[in-house]
């Protein structure tokens, strides 16, 4: 009987999975034509072994910025050139302040031409792999310690979801298919994923799945429609252009950049949408637990109440985290002396209102909906 009743969610998990592994096998990224075949830029590890000069000062006009340069010796830890030992030059500036002491390891850009012997290289940034490596095994110890059997699944969960952009989404976008139905796909296949592992099937999964899903559709058609009144879309985006660059770079393909805003609307919203959609179907759950008589009004009604707790901060979190997105673009307009309505109709700026709200609205929406189908469901059960 046990066995059984975890079928259902055995068969939806491992779908998930498949779906994931042929769909990351078909959308394998096609390589951009090189415009010069000759001609490569690596990406690759140094490690300085000697500072054979420097010369540098505090700027106090730039908020004690380092400005000077640096020679030194390092030696190439990784790719083709492993091995070999240059001299590189590393200058130091407000905008590139990368001081580097004998033992830094530092990201390189190295150039080449196959047509000419050696090659050139310029410092990128520090090396972080040891920092972000730390600061992702505190996270999964914080989410194991706090959050048990429970933090454990929702870090598959999170695995999952970025497997299925990385590996599916931007792929396949890169072929040429369309953004956004792509991005509903993956949203469906996240949503039915992350919620099965948590809670099973289940009437409570099943209504926040909906909930969720169908909060996701709606943010879409709403900042689509936005986007098209206001004349704005993915091409207005700052790496619009170099997208139309790499697209000019795979052949026979078209990209798809005009729906990337939208996509990217729904893929911020997704979370925070989800969370509330299962809170939302977890309380009503207990509710019928504890009282299987309620009805579907009563259930509705108390989801309702518990939601509208919820909207406040959750609209409030959203809202503020788009603002700080953009916040140096604000602060920028607003040192140029930008009036109020100069700024509101810049399109930096009605692309974040248009994400910001479009994500609010389809968070709000996530408890009357999430509430409907939950007290539909459990009150179909309680007949049955």
């Amino acid at each position: 009987m046990e066995g059984r009743s975890k079928l259902p969610e055995i068969i939806v998990i491992s779908v998930c999975v498949l779906a994931l592994v042929f769909g990351a096998f078909f959308a394998r990224k096609t390589e951009p034509a090189e415009n010069n075949p000759y001609y490569t830029i690596e990406y690759e590890l140094v490690k300085v072994t000697q500072i054979l000069h420097e010369s540098y000062a505090v700027d106090g006009e730039t908020e004690n910025a380092l400005r000077g340069s640096q020679s030194l010796n390092v030696v190439v830890l990784t790719g083709r050139f492993k091995g070999d030992v240059m001299p590189l030059n590393n200058y130091l500036g407000p905008l590139h302040e990368k001081l580097a002491k004998k033992g830094t390891v530092l990201t390189v850009t190295i150039t080449s031409d196959s047509r000419e012997d050696g090659y050139q290289m310029s410092v990128v940034n520090y090396d972080y792999t040891l920092l972000i490596a730390g600061m992702i095994a505190l996270f999964v110890l914080t989410a194991v310690v706090v959050g048990r059997k429970k933090g454990v699944m929702s870090l598959i969960g999170l695995a999952y979801s970025l497997l299925a952009i990385l590996f599916f989404l931007v792929p396949m976008w890169l072929k040429g298919y369309r953004a956004i139905p792509l991005t509903l796909t993956v949203c469906a296949f996240i949503t039915a994923f992350s919620f099965t592992l948590l809670g099973g099937i289940s009437a409570k999964t099943v209504s926040a799945m909906l909930g969720a899903f169908l909060c996701v559709l709606f943010s879409c058609g709403f900042a689509a429609a936005c986007g098209a009144i206001a004349g704005v879309s993915g091409m207005n985006m700052e790496e619009a252009e170099w997208l139309l660059d790499e697209s000019r770079a795979l052949p026979g393909i078209t990209l798809n950049v005009r729906g990337l805003l939208v996509s990217g609307i729904m893929i911020s919203a997704l979370g925070a949408v989800m969370d509330v959609a299962m809170s939302i179907a977890s309380a009503l759950y207990e509710l019928h637990s504890v009282e299987p008589s309620l009805t579907s009004g009563k259930l509705f009604s108390s989801g309702m109440n518990i939601g509208r707790d919820m909207i406040g901060t959750m609209t409030n979190t959203l809202i503020l985290a788009f603002v700080g997105s953009s916040l140096n673009l604000i602060i920028i307009m607003s040192a140029a002396g930008m009036q109020f309505y100069q700024l509101i109709n810049n399109n930096d700026v009605i692309m974040e209102l248009i994400r910001g709200i479009a994500g609010s609205i389809g968070l709000m929406l996530a408890v009357p909906l999430t509430a409907g189908a939950a007290s539909a469901l459990l009150a179909k059960r309680k007949k049955a």
